[in-house]
């Protein structure tokens, strides 16, 4: 057979070159191929197991090291949830007390207040009493002056009665002398 009777209607290229089909492969390379195959595989299996022997040990390990953890977990949450509820109990009775202290404060305000206003009044009376004491004081100092001249003047003083048909139906004093100036304004603040 020539090419011209196999290239009727075939590429001239495909008939040229040597027949071999594509998909036979050498025996050789096959056979190299087949054993990396199987070296890869136990490769694979090895790791696999290796992987599966680390997810062991670590499970091991979180399995040893959770059991203690959570009992002492569990321990700590019992204690903090005693601890909370005294804490509640102690902060009811401190919002009580505050309560207590506040409506106490407000009254007491009030108090204060009031008291306040008692201490004004009481300064101003005070303060009047001052001025009344220092008026006293001076005219006590006019009396102290004057009191020679008034028992001059009490010892010159004659008492006169009037009677009718017995019965005393007036009294009245005559004075004599009469007091100085600086006495008689001594007196008529008084």
């Amino acid at each position: 057979m020539t090419t011209e009777e196999l290239g009727s209607g075939l590429d001239r290229e495909l008939v040229a070159g040597p027949v071999r089909p594509r998909w036979v492969q050498d025996p050789r390379r096959d056979a190299l191929t087949a054993r990396r195959r199987r070296g890869d595989v136990h490769r694979i299996v090895a790791c696999a197991l290796a992987v599966l022997a680390l997810v062991g040990c670590v499970t091991a390990v979180l399995v040893l090291a959770i059991a203690p953890t959570e009992a002492r977990l569990d321990a700590d949450i019992a204690s903090l949830n005693t601890r909370l509820t005294s804490t509640q109990s102690q902060l009811a009775a401190l919002q009580t007390m505050a309560a207590h202290t506040a409506s106490r404060g407000s009254r007491l305000t009030r108090r204060v207040r009031v008291l306040g206003h008692h201490v004004a009044g009481l300064s101003r009376t005070v303060h009047g009493l001052q001025g009344d004491s220092t008026l006293m004081r001076e005219q006590a100092d006019g009396l102290r002056a004057c009191f020679g001249e008034l028992q001059q003047e009490l010892s010159g003083l004659t008492l006169q009665t009037r009677r009718v048909h017995g019965k005393l139906r007036s009294v009245g004093l005559s004075d004599a002398a009469g007091l100085s100036p600086a006495c008689g304004a001594a007196f008529a603040h008084g």
